[in-house]
Parts: structure tokens; sequence; C-alpha cells
């Protein structure tokens, strides 16, 4: 397992604690499967369109040595999901800004992942959820370290999806309206470069010494 210096020259953030992580050696996460549907209006059906992605984290951060073993974060999965009611002025648009939707319960329980779905590559106020759109992931971190503090790491990524002929999003719609978009075979897993902007002793002494 790696232990190095944080490299405090390269965050976005303000935090005094000496923990031994380098962000330059994480390997970036990874989308292997997102999928969109758009529904087709017609009478008896349920007018609801759909995001639906994997994420996947495969670090294993280690923070220090405690009796009990290791503080560390180990990789994780999740499945993230938001429906909407494809209306103009609905009040649940995955694209509103600064609405976060919460992902389902990952396969361990070292961290919350959460996103934001933004505009796509037609500029504010453009794109769509379904076919031209960003995503911007969260992963929220916390462990119980040696000392008896306890210590929570925030990352965020940004990654684009697009239906164009040098998009990564293909599919097609049917004679309904109705229109099912993927992740092109040829593009997965898309690559997530995430960063580290928080660092936060959130209770206890984080730091050997500390008073």
């Amino acid at each position: 397992m790696l232990l190095l210096p944080l490299l405090f020259s390269s965050l976005p953030l303000t935090t005094t604690l000496s923990l031994p992580l380098n962000t330059t050696a994480l390997l970036p996460w990874q989308i292997p499967s997102l999928s969109t549907h758009s529904p087709s209006g017609y009478p008896a059906n349920h007018p609801y369109s759909r995001l639906r992605f994997t994420i996947h984290d495969p670090n294993t951060i280690v923070l220090g040595p405690t009796r009990f073993g290791d503080a560390a974060f180990p990789p994780s999965t999740a499945n993230c999901t938001v429906w909407w009611l494809p209306y103009h002025g609905s009040e649940d648009d995955p694209m509103m800004p600064g609405l976060t939707h919460t992902c389902g319960d990952p396969d361990t329980m070292a961290g919350k992942w959460t996103f934001q779905v933004l505009n796509g590559s037609t500029g504010d106020g453009g794109g769509s959820p379904t076919t031209d759109f960003t995503l911007r992931v969260m992963l929220s971190e916390a462990v119980v370290l040696g000392t008896g503090g306890v210590v929570n790491l925030k990352f965020e990524g940004e990654a684009a999806f697009r239906r164009a002929r040098d998009g990564n999003l293909e599919g097609a719609c049917g004679g309904s309206g109705v229109c099912s978009w993927g992740l092109k075979e040829e593009d997965a897993p898309v690559l997530v470069r995430q960063r580290l902007v928080e660092v936060k002793c959130v209770t206890g002494k984080c730091e050997e010494g500390e008073e």
C-alpha cells in the first residue's frame, strides 16, 4: 500500500492537517456504464425521464495504522440514478443549479457518493440531461484515526457526455418518441480525474501530539 506525504500545493483548499496522502498518485475514478431514457408521452405511459450510471473508485487510501488495522478508504462502487418529469418548469429538473442527488448505498460504508447534472457542450442554459450534459461527481469519506479523531475527505470530479458523431453516447429513438441512449462500448470506462477539495478534522485529535 502506498503511503506518501500530502501535497498541499496542488489542493484548492485550506488545511493544516499533515496526512499521508499523495493526490497525484491516485488513479482516476471510472464510469463503466451510463444510460438515459426519455418517455414517449403516449396515454397510459409514465412520463419520467431517467439518467443512470455506475461510478467506481479503484484506489485504496491509507491514512495510518491503528491497533485495529489501518485507517483507510478501500475501493468503492456506487450506482446512481435520477428520475424527473421532463417538462418546462418542473421542480425536479436534474439540471437545476445547485441541485445535488445522492447515489445508492455503495458497496462499502466508507463514504457517500453524490452528483450534480450540469449544462453540456452548448454552454449556459443549454444541453440536455439525456443527450448533452456534464456530471459532477462528489465523494465524501470519513474514518476514525489511531489518535481517536475523525477525519473527513471530500473529492470531486467531472466528465462530459454527448450524443454526437464525435460524442460518447449512442442509441436510438422509436416511432412513439421514446429514446434510449447509452455509453459507447469503445469509450467505456469514462475516466474522471478527481481532486481533493476538503480535508476536515470532524472531532477529536487528528494528528499525533495534537493537544
